[in-house]
């Protein structure tokens, strides 16, 4: 089979473009789903927690393509783990980072200025990332080739979750989380006993401030309390919609975006603590 000719710079530069202008139509229908479908809602936030290791955009933006993705790598990693791209299959479109040199930082971000990406500009060693641009990935179910095991998710017994949670709660804010909230974990059950927890932590690490709008702290508590069940192996609470459909600011994002992003983060966050609570305990 011959090869397919390389494209040109122009062209290169023309596909680039169409790419980005596709995936940034994928994220404004996204924003869209997110204050008008709790289910789509629910969506972004279970492929946050079973894809921690993407940025909460490109959960965002995968949620949106494959709501049923588990793993997501580039055609290249895939072929790494002896996988490769059903013949047929439509890539999934994630922001990925354009590095340059340090001395070349200056050009306008592959993004459009929509830095949708992980983060800021950042140093990476003797580069720099730039901008972002749409960059293809795949879900394993959109593969082909040897099998492939889905990485072990670090399970924990919910009696185990519970006391470090509380552990953590007396440590961090100096309360007695079943003082302070009227509680009497040994009626609960640990799964009930956790999800109570995770909401408190939740609501600690989520200032009432940044979530302004009637109801909008509340649901964002919850969805965070909800993700951090979720990597944690817990029977999760229901993820709630923040009410944010139809509020109009000046940002260049709407405000679901920041608000995705804030409760993704804090559920990863919240999980995290306690998985590295468990591996220094472990440790020690």
């Amino acid at each position: 089979m011959p090869r397919k000719p390389k494209m040109t710079d122009e062209e290169r530069r023309a596909y680039s473009a169409r790419m980005r202008g596709e995936l940034e139509a994928v994220m404004d229908r996204a924003y869209g789903a997110m204050v008008t479908s709790e289910e789509f809602w629910a969506t972004v936030m279970r492929t946050a927690a079973t894809l921690a290791d993407r940025s909460p955009v490109n959960s965002i933006a995968i949620a949106a393509q494959c709501p049923h993705a588990t793993r997501v790598l580039s055609s290249g990693d895939w072929r790494k783990a002896g996988r490769f791209p059903a013949k047929g299959s439509t890539s999934i479109r994630i922001w990925t980072p354009i590095t340059r040199r340090s001395e070349g930082a200056q050009d306008a971000p592959a993004d459009g200025g929509r830095g949708e990406g992980v983060g800021d500009v950042a140093e990476r060693g003797e580069r720099r990332v730039s901008g972002y641009k749409a960059g293809p990935v795949f879900d394993i179910s959109q593969t082909d080739g040897d099998a492939y095991e889905l990485p072990a998710a670090t399970q924990l017994a919910p009696e185990v979750v519970r006391d470090v949670l509380v552990g953590q709660y007396r440590d961090w804010y100096r309360e007695d989380p079943e003082q302070a909230g009227g509680f009497n974990f040994g009626q609960e059950t640990p799964d009930g006993a956790v999800r109570i927890l995770l909401y408190g932590h939740a609501w600690r690490r989520i200032a009432e401030a940044d979530a302004p709008v009637s109801g909008q702290h509340v649901a964002e508590v919850a969805s965070a309390a909800h993700v951090a069940a979720l990597i944690l192996g817990v029977a999760p609470g229901p993820a709630v919609m923040p009410p944010l459909a139809g509020v109009i600011t000046q940002d260049r994002k709407p405000p679901i975006h920041e608000s995705a992003v804030r409760v993704i983060e804090t559920g990863r966050a919240i999980a995290a603590a306690v998985e590295r609570h468990r591996e220094l305990a472990h440790a020690g």
